[in-house]
């Protein structure tokens, strides 16, 4: 596990951000809708309060060696000779007009599997290329938010995740895992193609020895994948009888100034 610390500046009272969890994109399958995905990046890139950070599988990264392998899902611009490699620049080009806005990458199951059975590491090469921080497979993020002297702390924790529940009931306990287990204002975790949120209010002491009332907020941070597509073979997932996914993700919202946190579907 990883641990940063990560500085924002603001200039306003009144300013808002908002922290997108990108991943579960899947690049490289008919599957995985890259136009909205598309949009979002460009929606991140022209807010000047937006913040990502990566939740890990960027690209399918799926080889002949595996068997859920398909060339009928790849897709058209895969080069079939350079899968993994294709499928890395892809991603390159698609994280690279935010890259100045980016947290840090964790590392997802995907990456993970293509560098421990093909020996390529595509996360730390897109790590490198893109100069962002590595995260590891879970982090801890400590946001620190400065305006002249005033400094406004927030600790994240950050996983990529594991586990395929499909009950909405389970999805909401492996969120629920992840709040229980660690000390922390936000939590997000990937994997499991699904949008869920929580937020637990909770009291606390200040400086003053005042009770103060704050939140914790959690959040599963969706996919780009789609389950079931009309026109194309049918993916792992539904061959698997998985339940459709939502499409996007969450985001965060932290008003610094105000110590307010927040999370939105």
């Amino acid at each position: 596990m990883e641990v940063i610390e990560y500085r924002v500046k603001f200039r306003s009272r009144k300013d808002e951000f908002r922290i997108y969890p990108l991943g579960d994109i899947h690049l490289g399958t008919k599957h995985c809708n890259e136009k909205k995905i598309r949009s979002l990046v460009d929606e991140i890139k022209n807010d000047p309060h937006a913040l990502w950070i990566g939740m890990g599988d960027y690209a399918e990264l799926i080889t002949p060696k595996d068997p859920r392998w398909d060339v009928d899902v790849i897709a058209d611009w895969v080069e079939r000779s350079n899968v993994a490699e294709s499928q890395r620049k892809r991603a390159l080009g698609l994280f690279s007009p935010i890259k100045d806005k980016c947290i840090g990458l964790l590392e997802g199951n995907h990456e993970v599997s293509i560098r421990l059975h093909n020996y390529q590491d595509i996360y730390l090469d897109l790590c490198r290329d893109l100069d962002v921080t590595p995260l590891g497979f879970s982090a801890f993020v400590y946001f620190k938010f400065h305006r002249g002297r005033n400094i406004h702390s927030f600790k994240g924790v950050f996983r990529h995740g594991a586990g395929a529940p499909q009950t909405e009931g389970g999805i909401i306990m492996n969120l629920k895992k992840l709040m229980d287990g660690f000390e922390a204002d936000l939590y997000c975790q990937g994997h499991v193609h699904a949008i869920k949120t929580n937020t637990i209010p909770i009291l606390t002491l200040n400086d003053a020895l005042k009770i103060k009332a704050r939140r914790r907020v959690g959040a599963i941070s969706g996919s780009w994948f789609e389950t079931y597509t009309q026109g194309v073979r049918a993916s792992y997932a539904e061959i698997k009888g998985y339940s459709p996914n939502a499409i996007g993700c969450p985001h965060f919202v932290i008003v610094p100034d105000k110590e307010r946190l927040s999370v939105v579907e």
